[in-house]
């Protein structure tokens, strides 16, 4: 069979192979995956072969061999699991498996725009209190469990639990309540209007996507790595740092997806280790920043590959203790802050790739500030603050134990030697680093500002006094209030004003530091089509195919 297949397909077994054998698939039913083709063509039915059909012509040799059309993605980090009580807030990681596992009630389409999902279509009231959305009917959990308006309101009650204690339910302190009046209506009544709720819904996070209730009930602890979704993919196994596979949903209620029979996610650190699994096929797409800004122009100049890139709202940041010596004075964060010269970081780390941002928004925000306060590179001035502090400034940084975690600590640590601060670096596994956030086990930490279509979620959780993800610890009644009447407002051009000042009063206390804006990577092969755009640094691959 090896010659046979190797004389009539002129290529060696191994490249045929990894080539083409996701093509097949032993399921009489398989049909081409191209959604720009008739998907009625059965081309894995009898051996005639027809060239306009990619996957036919090898159904006749391979039918019996039992191989799935499918899809690897080298993920940056493991993920730690799926439930909001267990882990509080989803990582880029794990969001990229939700994307494929869960679905949310309303999706972002190539425009921005926002689309239907579980929710075929919404209305809000003229304040923008209430907001009601008609639900999907005929949609199934993994499990069986009917999809409705009483499972969403009890995985929003489940959250909303103050008993639960979840980290999570500090982003949806603005909703007062989900109600389900029947089985198809879902009801969200607000705490203060929100504007741009449809759009702010769409992220595939911890808050949005929605668990089967029968699973989380019934598996208790266990289902934190068993999660259950009304996804086009279920989850079929899961090895703690090596991979999880997701297999096709077959009863997912949009008929024409998934296209792929099986996606494989592998946890793949290192970037070098990424990318390289990448070009031997392995892996079919990777994640990526502009940090491993070699391996993106690699990646342009290699007709095989395809660079997908998304200029999105946020931006890679850093928070200060202000409990802990000596970031309690905000002479010394602010002396930090100046010392550092972004454009010559952004060369050292990126070849210039990154773009400094001066403030959390990013040009991919709608938010435009004329003024956002941001403090001016001064060494001098650096110098001045910290002998004016008049004590040693000398404190730990947390960095990730990987080649870029690595660049960056050392980076800054030659920054603040020279405006006489002296920074030791504290490698720690990647995934450590939000627990130890968290926890506040810090003096100071990386973190990011993810792209979202409302900066109000990330915002208010992030600076908003007793908020347990206000990573600084720093409350201030006039932050407090900003925060406060940027959600109730619903005029644009006054949230815009609300926030700009928000950015100037951060800045001006340096509680927080904003190096780059957020621009999103991925590389796959050429034949990886259907991907979307990178929104909120996902890696959705859950409507793509292989040509």
């Amino acid at each position: 069979m090896r010659r046979l297949i190797s004389r009539v397909f002129l290529l060696p077994w191994r490249a045929f192979v990894a080539k083409l054998a996701f093509r097949v698939i032993n399921d009489p039913k398989h049909r081409t995956r191209d959604p720009g083709r008739n998907h009625d063509e059965d081309c894995c039915r009898g051996a005639q072969a027809r060239a306009d059909f990619p996957c036919c012509g090898i159904c006749a040799c391979l039918a019996c061999a039992g191989a799935k059309i499918g899809l690897t993605v080298g993920q940056e980090l493991d993920i730690p699991g799926f439930d909001p009580l267990k882990v509080g807030v989803y990582d880029t990681s794990t969001n990229t498996a939700a994307a494929a596992i869960f679905d949310t009630l309303t999706t972002l389409d190539e425009k921005g725009e926002v689309a239907p999902k579980l929710a075929v279509s919404w209305t809000h009231s003229d304040d923008y209190m209430i907001w009601t959305f008609k639900l999907r009917e005929g949609v199934k959990f993994h499990d069986g469990t009917p999809f409705n308006a009483q499972a969403f309101k009890e995985n929003f009650d489940r959250q909303k639990d103050p008993a639960n204690k979840c980290r999570c339910a500090f982003y949806i302190t603005n909703v007062k309540e989900v109600l389900a009046p029947d089985d198809y209506t879902v009801v969200y009544r607000l705490t203060d209007p929100s504007v741009n709720l449809p759009a702010v819904i769409t992220i595939q996070s911890q808050n949005n996507v929605i668990h089967s209730p029968t699973a989380w009930k019934t598996k208790g602890d266990d289902y934190n790595r068993n999660p259950v979704g009304t996804g086009p993919y279920i989850l079929k196994s899961w090895t703690a740092g090596d991979r999880m596979v997701l297999e096709k949903n077959p009863n997912y209620w949009d008929k024409s997806r998934p296209y792929l029979d099986r996606i494989i996610l592998k946890p793949l650190p290192d970037a070098q280790s990424r990318f390289a699994s990448l070009q031997s096929g392995e892996a079919d797409i990777i994640w990526d920043d502009e940090n491993d800004a070699d391996n993106i122009m690699k990646a342009q100049k290699d007709s095989k590959l395809t660079v997908h890139t998304y200029k999105g709202s946020g931006a890679q940041v850093y928070a200060f203790n202000t409990k802990v010596a000596p970031f309690d004075d905000a002479r010394v964060r602010q002396a930090l802050v100046m010392a550092i010269d972004r454009p010559k970081m952004s060369q050292a780390i990126s070849n210039g790739l990154s773009r400094p941002a001066t403030n959390p928004y990013g040009d991919g925000s709608w938010v435009k500030c004329k003024d956002d306060g941001a403090l001016p590179f001064d060494v001098e001035k650096a110098k001045a603050l910290i002998k004016d502090y008049g004590k040693p400034v000398e404190f730990k940084m947390l960095v990730s134990a990987t080649p870029r975690g690595r660049m960056i600590g050392q980076v800054l640590q030659q920054f603040w030697k020279r405006a006489g601060a002296n920074m030791e670096i504290e490698q720690v596994d990647q995934a450590t680093i939000p627990s130890r956030a968290f926890t506040r086990q810090f003096q100071l930490t990386p973190w990011r500002i993810v792209d979202l279509a409302d900066p109000d979620p990330q915002m208010y959780a992030n600076f908003r006094s007793g908020s347990p993800l206000a990573l600084s610890s720093f409350s201030n009644p006039e932050l407090d209030k900003l925060l406060d009447h940027a959600r109730v407002t619903a005029d644009l051009g006054q949230r815009t004003e609300d926030y700009c000042a928000i950015s100037r009063l951060i800045n001006k206390e340096a509680i927080w530091f904003w190096t780059f804006q957020n621009t999103y990577y991925a590389l796959s092969s050429a034949k990886l089509k259907g991907f979307p755009k990178i929104y909120n640094g996902v890696i959705d691959v859950s409507t793509t195919w292989l040509e």
